[in-house]
C-alpha cells in the first residue's frame, strides 16, 4: 500500500513539474501577447523606430499618389512634397492614431483562424501631408475617398489560436502545481524523500524555463518570425521574453533548491544513527 501511495505521489509531482514549468511562460505570454493592452504597452516603443516609421510613411504616400483623384499636371511637384512632408510625421497626432489602430488591427488578426490581413486607415496621415503640401501650392488638393489598404497579411499561427483557449489558465497553473506537490507530500508514505523531489521538481521546472527563454528564436516559427514588418516586432517580443522569463525562473530554481536542501537534511536526520 505503500510503494502504491509513493508512486502516486511521485506522479503528481511529475504533474506539477511539467505545470510549474509551464506556468511563467503562460503568465508571461498572457499579459504580454494576449491581452491587447498588453500588447500595445510593449509596441508603442516602437513607433519610433525608423525602419516601422518608414513602413507606415511610405504607404502614406503611395496611397496619396496613387489616388485618382489627385490630377495628373501636378503629380510631378507633389511627389517631392509629399515626401517631405511624410518625413515629419512621426510624433504628430497623425502617426500616432495610425500606428495605434495598425498595432491594434495587427494583435486581432494574430489570434484569427488561417491568418488576416492588417488593414489601416491611412486618412489622418494623409491629411496631415497634403495640409502641409498645401502651403507650397496655389490650389487645394483633394483628399481621397477612401485610405484604407492592407499594410501586411499575418501568416496562419494555429498555437496562437489555441491560446486564447488556456488563457484562464495560465495565473492558476502555479497554485496548481503548488497543490499536486502538496498533496503528493501528504498522501507519500517517504515524505523526506518526496519532499527532496518536490525541490528537484521545482528547480528543474525552473531550469526548462531558463532553456526556453535561452532558445526561443528555435521556437517561433519562421513563417512569422520573418514575416515582412510582422517579424521585426515578433523579434521585440522574443528579446523582451529572453530578458524578464530568466529572473523570474531563477527565483523559482532558487526556491526548489531550498525544499530539495530541506529533504536532504531531513532524510539525514533520519538516517544519523542513535548513540
Amino acid at each position: 500500500m505503500t510503494a502504491l501511495r509513493d508512486l502516486l505521489s511521485v506522479l503528481l509531482l511529475l504533474g506539477a513539474l511539467v505545470l510549474g514549468a509551464a506556468w511563467l511562460p503562460a503568465v508571461w505570454f498572457e499579459q504580454n501577447v494576449v491581452d491587447q493592452e498588453g500588447f500595445l504597452a510593449v509596441t508603442q516603443p516602437l513607433a519610433d523606430d525608423p525602419a516601422f516609421r518608414t513602413t507606415l510613411t511610405d504607404s502614406v504616400v503611395e496611397q496619396l499618389l496613387a489616388d485618382d483623384a489627385v490630377p495628373s499636371w501636378i503629380q510631378e511637384s507633389l511627389t517631392p512634397l509629399a515626401q517631405d512632408q511624410a518625413s515629419k510625421l512621426a510624433g504628430t497626432d497623425a502617426y500616432a492614431a495610425m500606428w495605434d489602430e495598425t498595432m491594434v488591427q495587427l494583435h486581432g488578426a494574430l489570434f484569427t483562424p488561417g491568418g488576416a490581413p492588417v488593414d489601416v486607415d491611412l486618412a489622418p496621415g494623409i491629411d496631415a501631408i497634403l495640409d502641409g503640401v498645401e502651403t507650397h501650392l496655389p490650389i487645394t488638393l483633394p483628399r481621397p475617398d477612401s485610405a484604407s489598404v492592407t499594410l501586411f497579411t499575418v501568416p496562419d499561427v494555429p498555437f496562437l489560436h489555441h491560446a486564447t483557449v488556456m488563457d484562464p489558465w495560465a495565473q492558476r497553473l502555479g497554485p496548481i502545481a503548488l497543490g499536486m506537490a502538496l498533496l503528493a507530500l501528504l498522501i507519500g508514505g517517504h515524505r523526506r524523500g518526496l519532499l527532496l523531489l518536490a525541490g528537484i521538481a521545482a528547480a528543474a521546472a525552473g531550469a526548462l524555463d531558463c532553456m526556453l527563454a535561452s532558445r526561443i528564436e528555435q521556437v517561433v516559427p519562421d513563417a512569422v518570425d520573418q514575416a515582412a514588418f510582422l517579424g521585426p516586432l515578433v523579434q521585440v517580443f522574443e528579446g523582451r521574453f529572453a530578458d524578464q522569463l530568466p529572473a523570474q525562473a531563477v527565483v523559482l530554481m532558487g526556491a526548489g533548491a531550498l525544499v530539495a536542501v530541506a529533504g536532504l537534511v531531513l532524510l539525514g536526520l533520519r538516517r544519523r544513527p542513535v548513540r
